[in-house]
């Protein structure tokens, strides 16, 4: 199924990335999106319900390969907002960007599960992204090849005999883009970017870019962290010469409650006279970051069980202490005697 909230997402970080890329055809053969099912009730009322959200599903992913905007974001509740709070207007402007950049770019879904409580339903949903950019890179006088990868949940909910999109939950997403020789590094996986997939709130966590290339080619690289927010802030990083296998940076999460975008730009030079450009890379990663709260004012924290009134015993005055250490003392020399 396609990860039609996530797409926006995916235009943000390719415009985070550059604003001339292109999309190749993948060694990954795509296949229409398989469906599994999961309702409370599988009677024939919950089976058309599925097959409903299965209908406006293709339909969406058709119009948004045809690039037909009105149709994408009729399916589209008016109230819509996205995981990374972007509402209904901001993903449509970024969607109508993106296809000016990439003429060709379509979306195909690979694997889709529907689940449905109600009136409403929640779509697991991995999808690939693929195109051709409209320019052409002035560096390296080529046009860049993207792909990209996307996994999440939509959120739906039936207003009426209708299905809405009204939010979605993006779990997993990666990006690349090659142009010249960088290209082929990307398709072959020689070149990876790694960071982890979540992190807690102001906490700090590695973003790792790895080598696996020949040692004719220079690797000159930088990596940064953006917010993924719209309009996007493009963080500036120094560029490195790496001559290691890898170039590894520390960040520390965000305490806004934002998700982040790791994004690692490469360029690689090759010729020991006069070195020259043949190639560049952009990769990126989202990495969701977890909000964290210290706050307990509102929260009643139980240190000791609590007692009923019933069981409730009076405390001991001192002197029925008294009388009861006396009186133990007592029975303990009885026993003694006996």
């Amino acid at each position: 199924m396609k990860l039609f909230c996530f797409k926006f997402t995916i235009i943000i970080i390719v415009f985070a990335l550059s604003c001339v890329c292109k999309i190749p055809v993948f060694s990954i053969e795509l296949q229409s999106a398989a469906s599994s099912i999961s309702v409370d009730t599988k009677d024939i009322n919950s089976l058309t319900e599925v097959q409903q959200i299965e209908k406006l599903l293709d339909d969406l992913e058709k119009n948004w390969n045809d690039h037909n905007i009105e149709k994408v974001t009729r399916v589209y509740a008016d109230d819509f907002v996205n995981g990374d709070g972007l509402n209904l207007e901001a993903v449509t402007n970024l969607t109508t960007e993106l296809w000016e950049a990439y003429p060709d770019i379509m979306t195909i879904g690979q694997e889709r599960t529907i689940r449905i409580d109600g009136d409403y339903a929640t779509v697991y949903s991995s999808d690939i992204y693929s195109g051709t950019s409209k320019n052409a890179r002035e560096e390296v006088g080529t046009k860049g090849t993207l792909r990209a990868v996307a996994n999440g949940e939509v959120f739906l909910k039936k207003y009426g005999p209708k299905w809405k999109i009204v939010s979605d939950k993006t779990i997993y997403e990666t990006v690349s883009i090659g142009y010249g020789v960088g290209a082929d590094l990307v398709e072959e996986n020689k070149i990876k970017l790694s960071a982890p997939e979540q992190a807690v709130s102001d906490k700090l966590y590695t973003a790792t870019l790895d080598f696996h290339i020949s040692e004719d080619l220079k690797p000159v690289a930088s990596i940064s962290k953006e917010l993924l927010i719209y309009p996007q802030v493009t963080a500036e990083d120094k560029f490195r010469l790496v001559d290691s296998s890898n170039l590894e940076r520390l960040f520390k999460a965000n305490m806004i409650s934002k998700n982040e975008l790791i994004t690692a730009t490469v360029g690689l030079t090759g010729g020991s006279i006069q070195p020259t450009l043949l190639g560049l890379v952009f990769l990126s990663k989202r990495v969701n970051v977890i909000p964290v709260s210290n706050e307990t004012d509102d929260i009643s924290i139980i240190k000791e069980p609590a007692k009923s009134a019933l069981n409730h015993k009076p405390e001991k005055t001192s002197e029925s202490t008294k009388e009861e250490q006396t009186n133990n003392k007592e029975d303990a020399q009885k026993e003694t005697e006996d």
